[in-house]
């Protein structure tokens, strides 16, 4: 299995990939909150550096950048400075011919801005106007899908509810990718939970597939077995991950679930880990994998960037350290 997942690993740099989803900036102010204010009953935080990193969306290409993959980005960004910097910063990675991204004067970049005291989030501030794209803006969105579709192997449609990703620019999303035979997979949001009919794979949490279809979080295998044979058919997913925090993935497809316990570390910070997973399971998959191995290689790379701080990506030689360490045992049902 190891020398199969190198294998794996080497060839990521054959695998084609695009993105259509919510692009922002991930920004982080770090400093100390030692003394309360005497203006009010709150810390007073004192800055001392920031840094500033490309989010959402954009963590997903960046996770494929690292991972060596040919990557395609199309999304929407303000007509902005921040805009014109995520822009600049995404055309530096890949040709400019797979960067498209719609400049719009309604809205400004979304930011994500979190002040950071001692490695403790005190604070996030947002700057984003969340509400769907216009129908014109929709139509054109598909129009450069269309064109960008047949140089690529899979499509991710990463959906932070941005107002990017409407349900008209899913269900084209998923139709015209399955025409020209590229393999959809979606990180989902709950809002759009019951409009990603007939992706090849999602990617949800816990929390995220529960809620997608109104049942209770579950509290063992067997509720989340409920829960994604619901999913599955509501949904006619050939393929499901569920992702399950310290308690690893499970995978579900006909006739079969996998369950892949996690691989015990330190956890620093979860956010971005769904992008990573993500990411890496679609390169995985299109760089010739079997799904089982993709989770195996997406699972190891989850537990790589939550030991990080911040939006982390995890990198091949990390991925060759991991894979010297025995592996965590595949549980595999007939069902």
């Amino acid at each position: 299995m190891k020398e199969r997942l190198l294998d794996i690993l080497k060839k990521l740099s054959t695998a084609r990939v695009l993105v259509l989803g919510d692009l922002m900036w991930d920004e982080y102010i770090y400093g100390d909150a030692t003394r309360i204010s005497p203006e009010a009953p709150v810390p007073v935080f004192l800055a001392n550096h920031h840094q500033r990193t490309p989010g959402g969306a954009a963590n997903v290409l960046k996770n494929l950048r690292d991972l060596g993959t040919t990557l395609g980005a199309l999304g929407v960004v303000g007509d902005d400075e921040n805009g014109r910097l995520l822009a600049s910063e995404l055309q530096s990675w890949t040709s400019h011919e797979s960067i498209s991204l719609l400049a719009l004067k309604d809205r400004p970049t979304t930011m994500k801005t979190r002040l950071m005291a001692r490695n403790q989030q005190l604070l996030r501030v947002d700057h984003e106007k969340a509400g769907a794209i216009e129908s014109e803006t929709e139509e054109q969105v598909l129009a450069l899908l269309k064109k960008m579709l047949p140089s690529f192997q899979a499509l991710i449609l990463s959906d932070y509810n941005k107002g990017l990703l409407t349900p008209h620019v899913i269900r084209e999303s998923i139709r015209m990718a399955h025409e020209v035979g590229v393999f959809v997979a979606v990180d989902p949001q709950v809002k759009h939970f019951k409009e990603y009919v007939s992706a090849d794979i999602m990617t949800p949490n816990e929390k995220e597939a529960s809620e997608g279809v109104s049942m209770p979080f579950p509290e063992n295998d067997a509720e989340t077995f409920a829960i994604a044979t619901k999913i599955r058919e509501t949904l006619s997913l050939p393929h499901l991950l569920i992702t399950r925090s310290q308690r690893g993935m499970a995978y579900f497809t006909d006739g079969k679930t996998v369950y892949l316990p996690t691989v015990a570390r330190e956890v620093f910070d979860v956010t971005g880990a769904g992008d990573t997973v993500i990411s890496v399971y679609t390169a995985a998959i299109a760089a010739g994998a079997e799904h089982t191995e993709a989770m195996i290689l997406s699972n190891l790379a989850g537990g790589i960037v939550v030991g990080k701080l911040g939006t982390a990506t995890a990198k091949i030689e990390e991925f060759e350290r991991e894979l010297e360490r025995p592996l965590p045992r595949l549980q595999t049902l007939e069902t």
